[in-house]
């Protein structure tokens, strides 16, 4: 398993992130977000054996979020 940090832009609110959360952990071998509207942020633990990173990047850009940065 793999946690990844992803910085990102364009979060509004607590549904934005509540948005991120659902729509990444859909997402095969995702284990479990947490995503912060605070921080601007999505803390994911997934296994990258069954996900790419750059497909939870697209996840969490494809309502219209904006990932700038990832640890």
């Amino acid at each position: 398993m793999k946690t990844t940090t992803f910085k990102i832009e364009g979060m509004n609110c607590d549904a934005c992130a509540n948005t991120i959360k659902k729509l990444v952990e859909k997402e095969p071998g995702v284990r479990v977000a947490e995503v912060s509207f605070d921080e601007g942020s999505a803390r994911v633990l997934y296994d990258p054996q069954s996900i790419e990173e750059e497909r939870l990047v697209d996840t969490i850009q494809k309502p219209g979020f904006r990932v700038v940065a990832r640890d």
